[in-house]
């Protein structure tokens, strides 16, 4: 692996600290009460109406959540950690395109990762921001890396958490994250139980009732029921167009994993730009190091490909936490982004 020595630095001490530095047996309850989420807003991208939280006073913070069509992810799952951001930041976490209770696609061609990296985009400015630090969680990753190599006028500092969406087409999940939404709106306890055995999370303390809860109420919005008949559509539409590629490579096919047909071309021209230098900003990469879905060789993917061309890029591993990390140790998470800013103020 090829990495810069002040890189590799970086991510050799980060790595030792991450076995010792959160290291209790039993991590504590953790509520997702978040006091300043209580009241969302809703802004106009592009004609789609989008919701989203802000909150804080200090440089602006965009958190971009993961998950995919269809699922239950939203902002919503920032809530452990958002208020602990706002005590720096002015921070704004959103629906993506298409999820939560954001507008869903206003056409099929938009049931792309470039739709979603469009409609990111389109939020930021919509709200005014010009320079800030822009945080993406597992399929949030590459819109937020696209945007910082895209715009690097607009993205102060990159943060990279937990995914699979930044590594070589090489890359195979080792287990399913056992966590879909049923054909039929689930009830509370199904979610709770699904969620519970879920590999997505180590520390199963994070499925709490309001976690519980807000899953359970975004699968019952028509739209979450109504976007896995559009992405259908929109697959069909893209086989047809795409035909001899999928001949060649019928992993293209699928649905899920680092190749799937709805990201390939985005994840590939994200690749390029970070490769021929055009991600040069500060960027920390924060992993859950019990991440049995996105496991740490990803994050080490992911690592290589900035640190090759950015000196300032770091890796931190953090313990007893899988690929929710930030929710899973938001104390934690939240330290290393305020030491991480402050070291490139």
């Amino acid at each position: 692996m090829e990495i810069p020595r002040s890189a590799f630095i970086a991510t050799a001490a980060v790595g030792a600290l991450a076995l010792t530095g959160t290291a209790a047996a039993a991590a504590p309850a953790i509520s997702y009460d978040s006091r300043l989420m209580k009241t969302p807003k809703f802004v106009d991208v592009n004609g789609v109406r989008t919701r989203y939280f802000e909150a804080g006073r200090g440089p602006a913070l965009v958190l971009i959540h993961g998950g995919q069509w269809p699922s239950t992810a939203s902002a919503d799952g920032y809530a452990a950690i958002f208020d602990r951001l706002a005590a720096s930041y002015r921070v704004y976490a959103f629906d993506k395109l298409g999820m939560g209770y954001t507008d869903l696609p206003k056409n099929l061609a938009d049931y792309s990762m470039d739709g979603i990296i469009r409609h990111a985009y389109g939020f930021i400015r919509a709200v005014g921001i010009t320079r800030a630090i822009v945080a993406g969680h597992s399929r949030g990753a590459l819109p937020a890396a696209r945007i910082a190599a895209d715009h690097p006028e607009l993205v102060s500092h990159l943060i990279i958490f937990d995914t699979n969406a930044l590594t070589g087409d090489d890359a195979t999940l080792s287990a399913a994250p056992d966590r879909t939404v049923p054909a039929a709106p689930p009830t509370r306890e199904q979610i709770r139980t699904a969620d519970l055995k879920s590999i997505l999370s180590y520390n199963k303390a994070i499925v709490t009732d309001a976690w519980v809860d807000s899953e359970y109420r975004i699968a019952q919005l028509p739209s979450t029921r109504a976007v896995a008949g559009q992405l259908a559509l929109a697959k069909q539409q893209w086989m047809r167009d795409n035909a001899d590629r999928i001949k060649a490579n019928p992993g293209l096919a699928v649905d899920d994993g680092p190749l799937t047909w709805w990201l390939v071309e985005a994840k590939h021209a994200t690749l390029d730009l970070i490769r021929a230098g055009h991600l040069q900003m500060p960027t920390c990469i924060i992993w859950g190091w019990n991440d049995n879905f996105a496991p740490v060789r990803f994050g080490l993917a992911a690592m290589e490909a900035i640190a090759k061309t950015n000196d300032r890029t770091e890796m931190h591993f953090v313990n007893h936490a899988a690929h929710f990390v930030f929710a899973e140790q938001p104390e934690e998470v939240t330290r290393l982004i305020n030491s991480f800013v402050r070291s490139y103020t």
